[in-house]
């Protein structure tokens, strides 16, 4: 975009301040670089335990931390809390770092109704079962601890339906991706797409059940998504 006679705008504000006219910008110095301060320090464990509060006090989801061995049962167990007598389906990913971890048995042995996502299978077809869900299970990239964030990115394996339409979504991440904040987390994107790398044609950040809170400052869950969120972390360290 043009700027209109800024030289000599410049030339005379320089004139009026007895300088000569600044011909380059010097960024200034800053004493502090919050952005990659805050939690810089934190541990795994740390920074496990920062999620957990925040997640638990601030936006109402449920958190849970388990092994890898431990997994399948326990993702098992959550989704009938939820599910209860319903006998609404469950949705699962099919990011293949999530469906490596399923057995399939454990579901089988508690009669609860289980549909895979299938990107080779028509769009309706998967929609159908989605927005009729109970429970969506989906992968994540990272988790931001000092906000309570999951990031998921969309991908054929991993629609974003899968986190919006289900009445609960159960967010799977791994310990070892548990960052402190967004700046953090924008990091691989910006060196894939300096890279020339193909990126996500989505990252939602997602904090929670959905709520809003426009009306008269009074907070209210499951407006325009998701009632209730479950974070699982997987103890992979």
């Amino acid at each position: 975009m043009a700027i209109y006679q800024r030289d000599s705008f410049l030339a005379e504000l320089s004139a009026q301040l007895g300088r000569a006219k600044p011909t380059q910008v010097t960024p200034p110095t800053l004493p502090y670089d919050v952005h990659h301060q805050v939690l810089q320090d934190a541990s795994s464990d740390e920074l496990t335990e920062q999620l957990k509060a925040y997640s638990q006090n601030a936006l109402g989801a449920r958190f849970e931390l388990v092994t890898q061995a431990d997994f399948s049962h326990r993702l098992m167990q959550v989704c009938c809390d939820y599910v209860g007598q319903s006998n609404q389906e469950t949705v699962l990913s099919a990011d293949p770092r999530l469906t490596a971890l399923i057995e399939h048995s454990d579901f089988e042995k508690a009669n609860l109704a289980l549909y895979q996502f299938d990107e080779t299978t028509p769009e309706t077809e998967n929609l159908r079962h989605v927005e009729a869900a109970k429970v969506g299970v989906v992968y994540c990239e990272q988790a931001l601890a000092e906000s309570g964030t999951m990031v998921l990115y969309s991908t054929s394996k991993q629609s974003r339906m899968l986190s919006l339409l289900p009445e609960v979504t159960v967010f799977v991440v791994a310990k070892s991706t548990l960052v402190a904040r967004i700046t953090q987390a924008m990091e691989p994107l910006s060196q894939q797409a300096t890279d020339g790398q193909r990126i996500a044609s989505c990252v939602n950040l997602i904090s929670g059940p959905s709520s809003t809170a426009d009306i008269e400052l009074t907070k209210v869950v499951g407006v325009h998504g998701p009632t209730e969120a479950c974070y699982i972390v997987l103890d992979d360290l």
